[in-house]
């Protein structure tokens, strides 16, 4: 509590359903920037907000890079869909495209377009696996200085070598900020030291 307020800034990185986002609705009438890389799901959002003039909703997904990528949507209304899932099959009637955009030129237009000082007040990633695309590279980028509070979900088994991953995103990430909460490989949030 006292973290954030009406004048906060939101990057969500998987928007889903929407549930995390009528939470912080709720909790803090933000201002609330959500990347959904499912264009169906994005359609959704946007509908669902389209009254409300502080949230904005992109149907693109974020990575280290900008790419074009064919998925599967996967389990109980798409909430398991994953970059780094494996195709059930090529010709999978399932499969659609998305597009990711490189998390940091992002970034740093919202930095230079949204923000008064350069600051993002939270990051927060639910994106089934590609935290461990897009922590690294802010991490890497001497990114993650410009965000008060990141928080995340752990999707472990969907990336190769994810536990050694997580592990260099815990040491990046203590060299800017301290834990708020940590539920261990679950779920975990840490604010800027300063």
């Amino acid at each position: 509590k006292g973290l954030l307020n009406s004048s906060s800034l939101i990057i969500e990185v998987g928007g889903n359903r929407g549930h995390d986002t009528v939470e912080f609705i709720r909790l803090y009438d933000p201002w609330i920037i959500s990347y959904e890389p499912l264009v169906s799901m994005a359609r959704n959002l946007t509908e669902q907000y389209k009254s409300n003039s502080k949230v904005k909703i992109y149907p693109y997904g974020l990575g280290s890079y900008a790419r074009n990528l064919r998925i599967e949507p996967h389990d109980y209304g798409n909430a398991g869909t994953s970059i780094f899932r494996k195709l059930s099959s090529e010709n999978s009637s399932k499969i659609v495209q998305v597009e990711l955009l490189d998390i940091v030129k992002v970034f740093q237009d919202i930095r230079q377009t949204k923000t008064k000082n350069g600051i993002i007040d939270l990051l927060s990633i639910n994106c089934e696996g590609c935290e461990f695309e897009i922590l690294p590279a802010l991490i890497l980028n001497n990114m993650t200085q410009y965000f008060r509070i990141i928080q995340f979900a752990t999707h472990l088994g969907l990336v190769p070598e994810a536990s050694c991953i997580y592990c260099q995103i815990e040491l990046g990430l203590e060299i800017t900020h301290k834990h708020l909460f940590h539920y261990t490989k679950l779920w975990e949030g840490w604010v800027f030291k300063n």
